[in-house]
């Protein structure tokens, strides 16, 4: 079976080319008879006239489609057919988490004691019991969101070699998603796990829809995202909230967040509604929300194109006049820190984490919880300025083994 035909995931029977999944669309700003007929093209394998230049890979219009024809697979499916034929810009190395180094490696390097003592528990914790947490690449980076009493009981596992793959699947790699689904098949194979719970939406997504029904992952766990359990916990009385919080927040949904419904998206805001936050939806929200700009750059593989999707989404919350950004993903919580020391009053961001351990810890007691994203992130941003701007002009390329 060629490429073509085994990573064509378009439910063409279903598709009535109502172009709703492309009308809706917060950055293409299509009429209707041109989301029909962009549609047309992208159904019938030609180029299109404008997805390909303003799609911000947001995920957003397989939510969209009211016939469930994942057209954001459609559009992936473009660029994948890119990369096999041209490959991976240099430039894009130290953004990945297959390469040594990347930033994320590099932000190890700088850990604070508390960091590497956590991370090296993580690494070296088998994944086994009734529940697991998958930490992810985000939680891996910034420690600190699991680093909290409440979640003392529950192992947490993994390591940048268990990757879930997200990046690679939303730059339409999709031969290297594959390989990243059966080695993870592999690693769970005959692991004794009950639930594993995920602190990010986007590995809650792959593992349970995407790694499994896309490229054959075959996974024996259930999967839960961490906000329910908590949720659960505290609606039953296990955890108890003692600290009601104040502050007015603007609220930001990820993209794995809007596909994976409310599951995520209601949860969250049920959380931040039982801290006493007072939220703030901004103008797109929800299943219109807008990307944090981390896919953005997977259209043209420009940094740029990341900076304009953040300030787009930064300018939304600083019009609500809340305090403070909230986000529940650790990829939005890291783009959001970066680009906010380039935006002169951005709007500074908090993770559903920070304010739990805020809340479920008592005015006398001290939070083991930390801040250091914006620190952090500040680093973060001067590696990846060294390592990648210089070789903006390169015509080299690469392919991923």
């Amino acid at each position: 079976m060629t490429d073509d035909k085994k990573f064509d995931f378009f439910n063409y029977d279903a598709c009535e080319l109502c172009g709703q999944c492309l009308l809706r669309c917060q950055y293409m700003d299509l009429n209707q008879v041109e989301a029909e007929e962009e549609m047309r093209r992208l159904v019938n394998h030609e180029p299109t006239r404008i997805v390909h230049d303003k799609c911000a890979s947001c995920y957003a219009c397989d939510t969209f489609c009211p016939n469930d024809c994942h057209p954001y697979e459609l559009i992936l499916s473009t660029w994948y057919k890119r990369y096999k034929q041209k490959g991976l810009p240099v430039r894009t190395s130290y953004l990945l988490p297959g390469s040594e180094p990347n930033f994320r490696t590099d932000a190890v390097e700088r850990f604070t004691s508390r960091d590497k003592e956590l991370y090296e528990k993580w690494t070296n914790t088998a994944p086994e019991g009734e529940f697991v947490i998958y930490p992810g690449c985000n939680a891996l980076t910034l420690p600190h969101l699991l680093d909290l009493e409440f979640l003392c009981d529950i192992p947490v596992s993994g390591n940048f070699d268990l990757c879930c793959g997200e990046m690679y699947y939303r730059m339409g790699l999709f031969d290297v998603v594959e390989k990243t689904a059966r080695k993870l098949t592999e690693y769970y194979r005959h692991r004794h796990i009950g639930t594993m719970l995920f602190i990010c939406p986007a590995g809650l997504n792959m593992f349970r829809n995407v790694l499994p029904k896309q490229f054959g992952a075959e996974f024996a766990f259930k999967t839960m995202y961490l906000g329910d359990y908590l949720l659960e916990k505290i609606q039953s009385g296990a955890l108890e909230i003692k600290s009601k919080l104040s502050e007015k927040v603007a609220v930001h949904d990820s993209c794995h967040g809007r596909v994976l419904g409310d599951e995520v998206m209601e949860t969250t805001r049920k959380l931040y509604d039982l801290m006493g936050l007072e939220m703030e939806e901004m103008e797109y929200n929800r299943e219109d929300g807008l990307c944090c700009g981390m896919a953005a750059g997977c259209r043209r593989y420009r940094p740029e194109d990341i900076y304009s999707a953040a300030a787009r989404e930064l300018g939304q919350a600083r019009r609500t006049r809340a305090e403070q950004l909230a986000v529940y993903c650790g990829g939005c919580h890291m783009v959001f820190s970066m680009m906010g020391w380039l935006q002169p009053g951005a709007v500074p961001v908090r993770h559903l984490m920070e304010y739990l351990a805020q809340a479920l810890a008592s005015p006398q007691e001290k939070t083991s919880a930390r801040l250091p994203a914006s620190k952090r992130s500040l680093r973060i941003l001067g590696d990846v300025a060294w390592h990648t701007l210089p070789k903006l002009l390169s015509r080299k390329s690469y392919k991923i083994k």
